[in-house]
């Protein structure tokens, strides 16, 4: 998956993009249409993939530059919403097509025109666009607190990708057994001997702790219900709250020393791309690893014979509380225009459609946001976006929507949690002080 530098692209920079510049497609001109030099015709975008997705996305444009004549210059910036508010500051020019900015930068980008919101250029597209997306995405009035990207009724974000969170792979040479349906079922599996039940990798160089958040986020959505995820994320539910502390303990029980590989200290030096090496060790070291869709990419980096459907699987997560069974953690890729060009508008309306988002998935590790798009490279992935197309509500990772501060204090407390389950009391209590502050500015 990423399944990323708004907010939400966290996951591409948990996913270890490792170059803060990497030029690729055509000869690189300015930062912009208007006041880098480039014609009429070009256009600059700037994102946070690399790898494997940067070649996708490659893919992706050359029907349109094809077809358009249309020279897109595409350029890869690991901290892009870092760069993203450093150039609004100085002034300086800023690509027309990137990914959002902060969160805390959106209301006021938007009211100051800084970014273009997409009614002003989709046209005849905007109201395709609106249908044809998973409304979760969309819609101001879901569950999914995407609001903060709708400012005074209008979209400042373009959803081109998304992918499916709290799946539980597995080896299907050595987990045969029926998918469990509750948690406490899952947790009452005996592993093989030698094995545990679990893995898992939390190392994430500065972004570490985030595949801890994912697991919180999937059993409070499913524990506790949209509402409290919601308000939790809005800094209305303290941490500190019976649901918040629930959650903790049942994640708790999953990196326990008892259930997984390892033991704590192996699950916090261990990254993230890694943990699911021991699924396919002889002998295996774990029966299951949570994951988002993305994942399978790191399967094959480690074991390239890997085969999809038939190696490996995953089952979406048990339900924890069955009246909340309906709640899938998902996230999105997503781009913003920064400069009204005509190139730039063109792209905005090529990206959404069907055509662009069926090459995005042909190429494998990702879903498309556009509901139309249905064939799928691998069973995995069909089953995955049945997963997706049966939610009752695609909500987003929690910290992604969180203040800065508050996102951070929450890696480090899942960290400091996980070293020693002991501390959480004083851990909840102490991302409730960030709380306070953050939410306060």
């Amino acid at each position: 998956m990423a399944e990323v530098f708004a907010r939400l692209s966290s996951r591409a920079f948990a996913l270890g993009l490792g170059a803060v510049l990497l030029i690729a497609g055509c000869s690189l001109g300015g930062t912009s249409t208007t006041s880098g030099g480039q014609s009429s015709t070009d256009v600059t975008v700037w994102t946070a993939w690399g790898g494997q997705e940067l070649a996708a996305y490659q893919k992706v444009l050359k029907p349109f530059q094809d077809s358009t004549g249309i020279k897109v210059h595409l350029i890869t910036i690991r901290d892009q919403a870092q760069q993203l508010k450093t150039n609004v500051s100085a002034g300086t020019s800023l690509p027309d097509i990137a990914n959002p900015p902060n969160i805390d930068d959106v209301s006021d980008w938007a009211k100051k025109g800084i970014m273009k919101p997409l009614e002003s250029f989709m046209g005849d597209q905007m109201g395709p666009y609106l249908a044809n997306t998973y409304p979760s995405l969309t819609n101001a009035n879901s569950a999914t607190p995407l609001y903060i990207y709708i400012v005074n009724g209008k979209h400042y974000a373009e959803m081109v990708k998304t992918q499916v969170k709290g799946l539980f792979w597995y080896n299907k040479k050595v987990f045969t057994g029926t998918a469990p349906k509750t948690f406490d079922e899952m947790l009452a599996i005996q592993p093989p001997s030698g094995a545990k039940l679990f893995c898992a990798g939390l190392e994430s160089a500065d972004a570490s702790g985030w595949p801890a958040s994912d697991q919180i986020d999937n059993i409070i959505m499913r524990q506790s219900g949209e509402k409290v995820y919601a308000d939790w994320i809005q800094g209305k539910v303290k941490w500190t709250s019976p649901e918040i502390k629930l959650g903790f303990q049942t994640y708790l029980k999953e990196v326990s020393a008892a259930n997984v590989f390892g033991g704590p200290n192996t699950v916090l030096s261990t990254n993230f791309g890694k943990a699911g090496k021991p699924l396919f060790a002889n002998p295996p070291g774990c029966l299951f690893l949570e994951q988002a869709t993305f994942i399978t990419n790191f399967f094959t980096q480690d074991y390239p014979n890997l085969q999809a459907g038939t190696d490996y699987a995953f089952f979406p997560h048990p339900s924890v509380n069955p009246q909340y069974d309906g709640n899938v953690n998902g996230f999105y890729d997503s781009f913003t225009m920064y400069n009204d060009t005509p190139a730039a508008r063109k792209l905005m309306q090529y990206m959404v459609t069907k055509d662009a988002q069926q090459i995005w998935v042909d190429q494998g590790g990702t879903l498309a946001a556009n509901k139309l798009v249905t064939k799928y490279p691998d069973p995995v992935l069909q089953q995955a976006s049945t997963v997706v197309g049966g939610a009752k509500n695609l909500l987003v990772t929690a910290g992604d929507f969180m203040p800065s501060d508050m996102q951070h204090a929450f890696w480090k407390g899942l960290l400091d949690a996980t070293n020693n389950p002991s501390q959480l009391d004083s851990v909840l209590a102490r991302l409730d002080q960030v709380q306070a502050a953050a939410y306060a500015k």
